[in-house]
């Protein structure tokens, strides 16, 4: 205990007469002369280490009648630690062992001798002033355990604070760097949309379902261009794929940034999944449910494999054909509109296809046909159908295939040129003819009802094909098939005149012959030549020039086809041949020509006289 002193100064051990330093562990540099300063006050820097209170290794003994700056006891050598005369309890400190008188009997704690109170506020050096020493001494170990205490206790505070505050708010989220308005108006918006198109589309929804804003990662600030819905499950959904997809776009800035607006439908128009990383995130903090939410993909009618039929109008979503492609034809002429597949179509476009759907067990939408199964054949219904069930609002493929459909602009065949209606064949009507169509798909083939006698109304057929099939559409007429797809919307092979356009020159030249007058009314590059079009060329890249003319009077002067040449570019000449006629009232002949002709002189000759008549075509 010898060397546990209170700091302060003491009679140098080294230098009899000066007076030096004790910091509580060693002497310091600090010397002053003959007698310490008069208020016992502490060298600069050993003051502000008192201050600090900082544990100077002293012991918890009182220094009873001890001055600090009373002379040190015997002479000890310079560097010893110098001891104290006062008495630590009732023994004097060297002089005696420690705490061998009664316990109490000297000063008690908070006293000096003379039972004066110690006293934080007394001044410096004075006896009933506590050193900083003696404070920090006096609190121990447990000062700093209670700063440590208060310390960790904040920190933790602070973390509880910060989690609640940022589960109540989420981290903001901006529209390209820029902050946008209520996000939960536009949220609001598409999760309307998002029940009513499932409804529409005989879907299923979760308690749960709601719209997000999709992040690519959870660090991430900027949202997608684009909501997520769901979980939403549509009759041609995957589970694992239950969301529908909302496209976003700024509207117009506004004081508290962008202004967002959401689509009024889905793009797609089927649910997907998300992309791996994929964070949904709403103001609210509302969190997105995992997986599908535990729905189950509805059960719904399906039509049989193989079935085709003509819709009322075209379904939407077909894409456009090439401007070129027409197809023509003896009865009618087609031009491909548009073309592409389907994954459902609208009942209300064909309301009796419901008729042969199948309607699985636990489906909860009727065919209208008052039984369930396939081919059922019971009148159509706009209402409830059997069990009082809803009438089923689409027509689905089977599984496994597609719908794929094909707008087609109808136009007159060639058998509605100038040959007049009493110059048919016999027991024919102009425009009567229908041709046959299907689809061929693979193996399978739907074949399609006739597409009606209209010269002029536009036909949309659709027809069941298995799905990644590559459909072909064919159209018979006159042992002649015409084929174009319907996953490219190119034209097949065939006769290059049939898909040329301005094929047809009216005409209104007269010439006096001997005994006769000819009239030439009309000349028309075609395929099906003759007034039952029965005469057709031998390759795909020719076509008959066809003329028609009157001769007044009509009787044994009629003339016959060898009267009639083609004077071509170059001076080639083409003899013409007789095409059939039922009735006589009209000359026809053709002239076998490349499909691609443009000009020419027909030359009527007879009796040493002749006429001509120049023709073009673009």
């Amino acid at each position: 205990m010898a060397n546990q002193r209170a700091p302060g100064w003491y009679s140098d051990p080294g230098t009899p007469g000066r007076w030096r330093w004790w910091d509580g562990r060693t002497w310091t540099e600090h010397a002053t002369g003959a007698s310490p300063p008069d208020d016992g006050a502490p060298p600069d820097g050993a003051a502000a280490a008192l201050e600090d209170g900082g544990d100077l290794g002293l012991g918890d003994a009182t220094l009873g009648d001890a001055t600090l700056w009373g002379p040190a006891a015997g002479g000890a050598a310079y560097g010893a630690a110098p001891t104290a005369t006062g008495p630590i309890g009732t023994g004097p400190i060297g002089t005696g062992p420690i705490g061998t008188g009664p316990i109490g009997t000297g000063p008690t704690p908070g006293q000096v001798p003379g039972g004066a109170a110690v006293r934080d506020n007394a001044p410096a050096g004075a006896p009933g002033r506590r050193s900083g020493a003696r404070r920090a001494r006096e609190g121990g170990p447990n000062v700093f355990a209670r700063r440590w205490a208060v310390l960790v206790a904040v920190v933790a505070l602070v973390v509880i604070i910060l989690v609640v505050v940022l589960r109540g708010h989420p981290p903001a989220l901006y529209w390209q760097g820029e902050p946008f308005g209520d996000g939960s108006t536009v949220l609001g918006a598409g999760q309307q949309s998002m029940q009513a198109f499932a409804k529409a589309d005989e879907g299923v929804v979760s308690s749960e379902s709601r719209c997000y804003f999709s992040l690519p990662t959870t660090a991430a600030h900027d949202v997608a261009p684009y909501l997520r819905c769901g979980p939403v499950l549509l009759p041609w959904s995957s589970p694992s794929g239950p969301w529908l997809t909302y496209k976003l776009s700024a509207s117009r800035p506004t004081s508290s940034g962008v202004e967002l607006a959401v689509a009024l439908a889905p793009s797609p128009a089927s649910t997907v999944a998300l992309y791996p990383g994929e964070v949904l995130r709403r103001p609210d903090g509302v969190a997105s449910p995992q997986g599908d939410a535990g729905l189950a993909v509805p059960a719904v009618p399906r039509q049989p494999a193989g079935w085709a039929a003509g819709l009322s109008n075209p379904p939407a979503d077909l894409r456009p054909a090439p401007a070129a492609d027409l197809i023509g034809d003896w009865g009618q002429s087609y031009r491909l509109v548009a073309f592409g597949e389907l994954d459902l179509i609208r009942s209300s476009l064909d309301p009796g296809a419901l008729r042969v759907a199948y309607d699985p067990p636990g489906s909860a939408w009727s065919t209208g046909a008052g039984s369930t199964g396939a081919g059922s054949t019971g009148a159509g219904s706009t209402g409830s159908g059997h069990s009082g069930l809803p009438l089923a609002k689409l027509l689905l493929p089977p599984k496994g295939q597609v719908f794929v459909a094909a707008e087609l602009a109808v136009s007159p065949g060639e058998d509605a040129g100038a040959v007049p209606v009493g110059a048919v064949a016999a027991g024919a009507g102009a425009g009567s003819d229908q041709a046959g169509m299907e689809v061929l798909a693979g193996t399978e083939t739907a074949v399609l009802p006739a597409a009606g006698t209209s010269r002029s109304a536009d036909v949309t057929i659709v027809a069941s094909v298995p799905a990644g099939a590559q459909p072909v559409l064919v159209i018979s007429d006159k042992g002649l098939e015409q084929r174009v797809t319907l996953w490219t919307g190119a034209l097949g092979a065939g006769p290059s005149v049939l898909a040329r356009a301005g094929t047809d020159e009216p005409l209104s030249a007269t010439g006096s012959l001997p005994g006769v007058t000819v009239r030439l009314s009309d000349a028309s590059l075609v395929w099906f030549a003759g007034s039952d079009g029965g005469t057709v060329p031998a390759q795909p890249d020719e076509a008959y020039l066809q003329v028609l003319a009157t001769a007044t009077p009509l009787g044994s002067s009629f003339l016959p086809a060898s009267d009639f040449t083609l004077e071509l570019p170059g001076g080639e000449v083409a003899q013409a041949q007789a095409l059939p006629d039922a009735d006589r009232e009209a000359i026809a002949v053709g002239f076998l020509v490349p499909a691609s002709f443009s000009v020419g002189t027909v030359v009527v000759s007879s009796g040493g006289r002749s006429f001509s008549v120049p023709v073009h075509f673009q």
